[in-house]
């Protein structure tokens, strides 16, 4: 009996044994599973929430990169475009120089740029060096005033002044032309200081004196333009067979016109030197605008002697 009882509770044994066991294995499976899912998706996980947070750092980097960037380019614009004022619109490097200064660029020193004035304007005209150096053409003019010789061909520097009074007004506009010439070709360096400016660079009574001549000499010239078309001025032409001879033509003086008109010498009032021009024949009178013998009659024409009242070309 106890024998059977044994054998009952080892078979009991057994068979719970045997019905565990397919449920912890299961269970140890699941448990597998689950263990070998949770170690694949870990590396996965932390390589994401890396990447995320490399991103974000990345996004922030950007950001910070792209502000500083556009605070420089601001900063520097800003720097760049600045508001000119009163003292911005002056000449830049301007200067006064007292004729001891202007000497010193005489043209002597090769080191030394050479300059020149004109109306007590400074020019540098060092570029054209070899017409303005010692013993050049022009070296009555380096390093100092000497205006009126531009006009009166006085190259002689013992002899040479800047004092322009006494010139005429054609002779003063032709001072302007040269001055005009210097401002168009060479650079300005400032002012001299003396008979044409004072010590602030302020124009003295010399300079506006000269600069009304100026004026009168521009409406001589305008005057004179008008004269010209009125009365053109002569073709002529020399050779040792035949002399002088001048002539009148649809283009002479640089005039066209419709009319060819006669040689006739043309004096100034007060003046003993003559013109040659070309006068019409017919038509009212240039200055009366009467008759119908055109200029025949001015008192200024006079005829060329053994020369026709109608001949278009004469001998001298």
């Amino acid at each position: 009996m106890s024998k059977q009882r044994n054998s009952k509770s080892a078979k009991s044994n057994v068979s719970k044994l045997a019905s565990d066991q397919p449920q912890n294995c299961d269970q140890d499976q699941s448990a597998l599973r689950e263990g070998k899912d949770e170690t694949l998706s870990s590396p996965a996980t932390r390589a994401q929430e890396s990447f995320s947070v490399y991103y974000v750092s990345l996004s922030v980097v950007v950001v910070l990169v792209a502000g500083l960037l556009a605070f420089s380019v601001s900063h520097r614009f800003k720097n760049s475009v600045t508001v000119p004022t009163k003292a911005d619109t002056k000449p830049k490097g301007l200067v006064l120089l007292t004729e001891e200064e202007l000497s010193k660029h005489d043209g002597s020193d090769p080191n030394v740029p050479v300059y020149l004035s004109i109306l007590g304007r400074i020019y540098d005209v060092d570029k054209g060096r070899q017409h303005y150096e010692v013993g050049s053409g022009y070296n009555v003019f380096a390093g100092r005033d000497s205006t009126p010789s531009f006009v009166t061909g006085e190259f002689s520097r013992e002899k040479a002044t800047d004092d322009v009074k006494g010139l005429s007004p054609e002779e003063m506009l032709g001072v302007k032309e040269w001055l005009d010439f210097y401002r168009k070709d060479y650079i300005y360096v400032g002012k001299l200081i003396g008979r044409y400016y004072d010590s602030e660079g302020n124009p003295t009574e010399a300079l506006k004196e000269a600069k009304t001549v100026i004026k009168e000499g521009q409406k001589l010239k305008k005057l004179q333009e008008a004269q010209n078309k009125r009365y053109p001025g002569c073709n002529s032409k020399w050779n040792a067979e035949e002399g002088s001879t001048v002539w009148c033509s649809q283009n002479s003086g640089g005039i066209s016109r419709s009319w060819v008109g006669v040689p006739r010498k043309m004096f100034k009032p007060g003046k003993k030197d003559s013109k040659c021009v070309c006068i019409k024949t017919t038509g009212p009178s240039s200055d009366t605008g009467e008759g119908n013998d055109g200029d025949l009659n001015n008192p200024t024409m006079k005829q060329y002697v053994g020369c026709g009242k109608y001949d278009v070309s004469c001998k001298l």
